[in-house]
Parts: structure tokens; sequence; C-alpha cells
């Protein structure tokens, strides 16, 4: 700027605050709210100096602009309207007085059930069966009883197999007094062969031509507490059922869902912490089912094979 060429340092000068100027304004602009105006009223000289960089964040700060405007414009309140809460107080005060009329309880009389997939409640108007189980150690103390629901509805034949097993089938057959011959901490408990009692046994129900296939896999082993009937390499059910603890998709397609354990349950809780091998084993001591017209036990198994430790029979069903 302190060439001796008078030209050039006169044109240098005015480019100089001319830019200036064109900052000064839109530093105004952006403080008075935003918007920018960079039209000009003189033609500006030739020499494109610092023209297009201050172009260039002119265009920068419209487009800034225009966003901020859009986000501020759509963007909902935070801070809850007074309507609003006045709907909500007055929907809570009618809560509040509605149980304030009734009866006081200081604990609950029935715990919720814990149902972790929703596709196992009972849909309107289902009205499932309950069976209760008694599980001890053979020849030894108790350890409890287990409360099962039977999804009858979509099951019907799985659940008829089932029942008529724990209530026994009247020629000897039955769970009572069989034991749980697989047992995998925290994975599953299974039980239920009433020929041999070691899972090698297979039941036909009496009266049967063909025996009961998969009826339908319409429920996942999706959460724990599920039962679930075993299917055998020819599609076929030998009253062998599992208790589940955990969710096991591995069991999909090869075992049919058929009911579960109500929970919260001490007794469930306590026997997926045992042992893979606890001795004694752990059996079915007792079973009850509810009819209209009273309450009916289950017979204990009186046909029950023994198996020698060097021969293990195969599957075969049982007339």
């Amino acid at each position: 700027m302190f060439r001796s060429i008078p030209e050039w340092v006169h044109r240098t000068r005015e480019l100089y605050m001319e830019n200036a100027r064109m900052l000064f304004a839109i530093s105004s602009a952006y403080m008075n709210g935003g918007r920018v105006d960079s039209h000009w009223t003189t033609e500006l000289y030739p020499s494109k100096q610092y023209y297009a960089s201050r172009v260039q964040f002119y265009r920068n700060t419209v487009r800034e602009n225009i966003e901020i405007y859009k986000r501020i414009k759509n963007a909902a309140p935070r801070v809850v309207p007074t309507n609003i809460l006045i709907k909500e107080w007055n929907r809570n005060k009618i809560k509040m007085i509605k149980s304030a009329r009734n009866n006081f309880v200081l604990f609950p009389t029935s715990p919720v059930d814990l149902i972790e997939d929703s596709a196992f409640k009972a849909p309107d108007g289902a009205n499932r069966p309950r069976v209760y189980i008694h599980l001890r150690a053979r020849g030894h103390s108790s350890l409890g009883y287990l409360r099962l629901e039977l999804f009858t509805d979509a099951c019907p034949l799985t659940c008829g197999l089932f029942l008529e097993l724990m209530m026994g089938d009247g020629l000897g057959h039955g769970y009572v007094g069989t034991r749980f011959f697989r047992k995998v901490p925290h994975l599953f408990w299974s039980g239920g062969d009433v020929i041999y009692d070691a899972g090698v046994g297979c039941y036909a129900q009496r009266g049967r031509s063909r025996p009961i296939g998969a009826e339908n896999y319409h429920f996942p082993h999706s959460m724990p507490g599920l039962l679930s009937m075993r299917m055998t390499g020819d599609d076929e059910m030998c009253g062998i059922f599992n208790i589940t603890f955990k969710a096991l998709p591995q069991f999909d397609l090869r075992n049919v869902v058929f009911g579960r354990v109500i929970r919260p349950c001490p007794t469930f809780d306590v026997i997926q912490t045992l042992p893979a091998n606890p001795h004694p084993a752990i059996e079915i001591a007792s079973a009850r089912f509810r009819l209209e017209s009273g309450w009916v036990c289950g017979a204990r198994n009186a046909r029950i094979r023994p198996t020698h430790p060097t021969h293990v029979p195969r599957p075969r069903r049982q007339q």
C-alpha cells in the first residue's frame, strides 16, 4: 500500500474500505436477526481480491440461517404446555379419588405373573387349565410345587396327552413317580419317560391307531419357564417334556411349546440352580388338577421297566 504508484494505492484503499463495510454490514445483519443482504450498489474494481471469499461466506451464511430458521420453526417446545398439565392433573385427581374409596391393602394379594413374551398371554375368553405338581428328592424331602398353565387353545392334543399322563392313563402309565433324567443347570430339565424312566422310552396314547405328531410350532422358546414336548426323529410325541430356564431358540421346530410355569415361583428358582446330577434323583411326587366336580389327583406310575446298565433299549411305542 505504500508503493509510489498513487492510482494503485487509491484503488487498494477503496477495495479495503469496501470489504470493511461489507464485513460490518454482515455482522450488523447477523446481530439484528440473521438476514444478510450483499447487494452491491456500485460496481467493484475489476480486481477480485477478497471478493470471491466474501461472496462464498455470504452464501454459507444465508444457507445456515435458512436451516436454523427451519429447525426453530419445526422444533417442538421442550416445556409441556399448561393445558396438557391441567388435563393430566384432572385425570390424576379422578384416579386418586377412586383409589381412596377402595380398601387399603398393604401388600398385594397375588403377585403379577412374569411373562416376558406377550405371545404367551391367554387370549380373551380362553380358559386355560392349570396343573399343580409336587417335586421332591426321591425318598427324601420336598422341593415344593410348580403351577403349570396349559395352552389348550393352541395345542389341544399335546395338552391332552400331558394331562392323561399327569393324572394316569388307567393302565399304570403316568408321570407321578418318574424322575427328571436330564438336568442342565440354568438351561433346561427333561423328564416324563413313563416307560423306562431314562429318556429312551416312547409312550403311545391308548385308543390311537396313529401317534401324535407335531401339532404346531406356533410358540417359540423365547422366555424362561416354558413347557415343551420333545419330538422324535419320526415326528412323534412320546410324552417326554422339557422345562426351560431361559430362552432356547435351538429348541424351535424340534419341540412343541404347550404350556408354561406360572411365575414367580420359589420352586422354579430353586431347581434351575441345582447341579446336573443331584443325588438322590428329583421326581414328581404328586400331581393334581381341578375339574368342575373337584380336584383330581394323579396316579403313581406302576409300569416302569428297569434297564440294564449295559443295554439301552431302542425307543418303541408302547400300546
